[in-house]
């Protein structure tokens, strides 16, 4: 029996350790650039981006639709506008859009600030953003981002020879129900020669500037974002939003055949739509990044001439350092047969434990949902209605990650499948490939986040016919990309989607450790694995007691909750409004509320 601290003991610690810190702070590697102290004419300026931002706010009075603030905010932007040498038109109208899921219709006056630089007709780009805020807020970031970084492009396209117009659209009334861009969208005659859109958004204050939305099929706007610097995107976010409830202008805005990008910043969500979304709590690094993104999408767009490409794409960036793209039907195809080749490499391993070592990545992958799904449910029981991980994630991030590495540990303990990493290696990568083609059929974008690291493992396997020690760097490149890719998504999946459904965070770690089950069963070759079973469950066990210790909110990351005031005119009634009653109050307003249906045609109850 080998001694509890042999080398492949601590060599397999190590690695266990290594990894968990990775997938822990992957979002490191998506923090943008410092702010440049320089910059050459040809670069975005975030510090006269901001110096516009300060005084288009001015005392950063939250600014509603068809609000006294507004018409000041509106009064500085314009002037900023002609600032530039520009001359803005205001289009006044009366915009009323049905709700997409209830039988109310929203409606306000609206006054969408419109100019242009570059040839007087012809095709056109719209660059859009909104300039109202909400009532409860100033909006410097959402969207005063957009408005700072599209002034200050504004400025150095005035200078550049462009082959197609660029059109900015501020517009107004974005809040309470897309009803600006609406009006443009459907009205407008401006509207009839835009080509391409791009819109800059933000549901935060820091972070980078993440590429979210297209259309589809949308070869020409992923070849527009290609040129981008750090480019943060994926192609399985944009199709996930897809099926979600949220909007943006851009919903309004879209039409068939026009090519979409919806840029955004989504770090920085416990400032979003509240008091603290002022300039003090914006990042000037977020500014910088959203600018030098959207400067070089821009550029790219209106140098050139719609290439009306019809293929849809899935791409993928490499740690914000590379992007890489492909048509979804090639991505699609050679996953699937890197999954036959996989499939042959895990039968040619030989028949002894064949089937055990096939259970393997399924059953950690099980354990790790069943782990984090068991303490989620246990949370939520001791914190009923706690937004868990808001304040401090960094426990519940642990807790997901450590669920996936139980997993792997329990797996190899119970079917003993460690005696050869070949051949766990060879089904963790065969399942890792099918699951990706099973997902693939339902989310085509995902299937880009797959097929890099099954490719490398399958080159790998192709060049040790002629060179043995192949087999085992593809299997290495193979784990690490599959790192570098999905350990940042999981962090952008965190900001999106928050720790509602712990074991789904858990399943995708298991995904990012599934490939490094063959290096992990070599590392500890044929030793013990219930000493690292003790000492990963502990991490677990101690990541579930300081998530339920850890604060759902606090002084920086307070929750929010808005309380409105609603006069109905037609019965005289009024109430007071706070929020969606699936949520549950704080104890020191439950019993002032109650749940009711308060318009008429609501399907949801309101705290009233």
């Amino acid at each position: 029996m080998m001694s509890f601290f042999s080398a492949r003991w601590v060599g397999a610690l190590a690695l266990f350790a290594a990894l968990f810190m990775a997938i822990m702070f992957a979002g490191l590697a998506l923090t943008p650039d410092a702010v440049r102290t320089q910059n050459r004419p040809d670069q975005f300026n975030a510090n006269s981006a901001r110096e516009r931002l300060v005084r288009i706010l001015g005392d950063e009075t939250p600014h509603p639709v068809d609000s006294a603030a507004e018409d000041v905010v509106r009064d500085n932007l314009l002037r900023e506008i002609a600032s530039l040498g520009f001359e803005p038109e205001v289009r006044d109208a009366f915009a009323c859009r049905p709700q997409p899921r209830g039988p109310q219709i929203d409606c306000a006056r609206v006054r969408n600030i419109v100019f242009g630089v570059g040839p007087d007709d012809g095709p056109a780009i719209l660059a859009a953003a909104h300039y109202d805020s909400v009532a409860a807020g100033p909006g410097a970031s959402d969207d005063g981002i957009g408005l700072s970084v599209w002034l200050e492009i504004a400025r150095m396209l005035s200078q550049e020879q462009l082959t197609r117009r660029v059109m900015f659209l501020f517009s107004d009334g974005e809040e309470p129900g897309l009803l600006g861009a609406y009006a443009f969208g459907n009205t407008d005659p401006l509207m009839a020669p835009v080509e391409a859109l791009v819109n800059l958004e933000a549901r935060g204050s820091r972070g980078p500037a993440i590429f979210f939305e297209s259309n589809q099929p949308n070869a020409d706007a992923v070849a527009a974002f290609g040129v981008a610097p750090r480019p943060v995107a994926n192609s399985v976010m944009a199709d996930v939003y897809a099926l979600l409830s949220n909007s943006s202008d851009v919903t309004a805005l879209t039409r068939p055949g026009l090519d979409v990008l919806n840029i955004a910043v989504l770090d920085g969500l416990e400032d979003y739509h509240t008091p603290q979304d002022n300039i003090a709590s914006q990042d000037l690094s977020s500014v910088q990044h959203m600018g030098d993104v959207a400067l070089a999408v821009i550029r790219g767009l209106a140098r050139q001439s719609d290439a009306d490409a019809a293929t849809p794409m899935v791409y993928t960036d490499l740690a914000s350092r590379l992007f890489v793209a492909a048509p979804a039907w090639i991505a699609q195809a050679v996953l699937a047969i890197c999954a036959i080749v996989a499939g042959f490499v895990f039968w040619r391993t030989g028949g002894a434990g064949r089937w055990t070592a096939l259970a393997t990545p399924l059953v950690m992958i099980v354990f790790a949902g069943i782990a984090a799904l068991v303490i989620g449910f246990g949370l939520g029981a001791l914190h009923p209605g706690a937004n868990l991980g808001f304040a401090y994630p960094e426990p519940v991030r642990a807790l997901c990650v450590l669920s996936a590495l139980l997993g792997v540990v329990l797996s190899l303990l119970l079917l003993r499948s460690g005696k050869c990493p070949s051949q766990t290696n060879a089904a963790a990568m065969l399942w890792f490939a099918v699951i990706g083609s099973v997902l693939a059929i339902f989310l085509p974008g995902i299937s880009i986040l797959f097929v890099i690291p099954a490719l490398l493992f399958v080159v790998g396997v192709s060049v040790s016919l002629l060179w043995k020690p192949a087999a085992g760097i593809g299997v290495w490149l193979a784990a690490l990309a599959t790192l570098i890719i999905w350990a940042p998504l999981l962090f952008l999946i965190e900001l999106a989607l928050g720790f509602e459904m712990p074991f789904a965070l858990a399943i995708i770690a298991a995904l990012i450790v599934l490939p490094w089950l063959g290096p992990i069963a070599y590392a500890r070759g044929e030793g013990r694995w219930r000493e690292l079973a003790v000492i990963v469950a502990a991490g677990l066990v101690v990541s579930g007691v300081a998530s339920s210790l850890a604060p759902s909110m606090s002084e920086a990351r307070p929750r929010s909750l808005n309380i409105t005031y609603l006069l109905n005119t037609s019965d005289n009634q009024a109430r007071v409004l706070a929020g969606s009653a699936e949520r549950e109050l704080p104890q020191s307003l439950a019993g002032a509320f109650e749940p009711e249906l308060v318009l008429p045609g609501d399907r949801f109850n309101t705290w009233a």
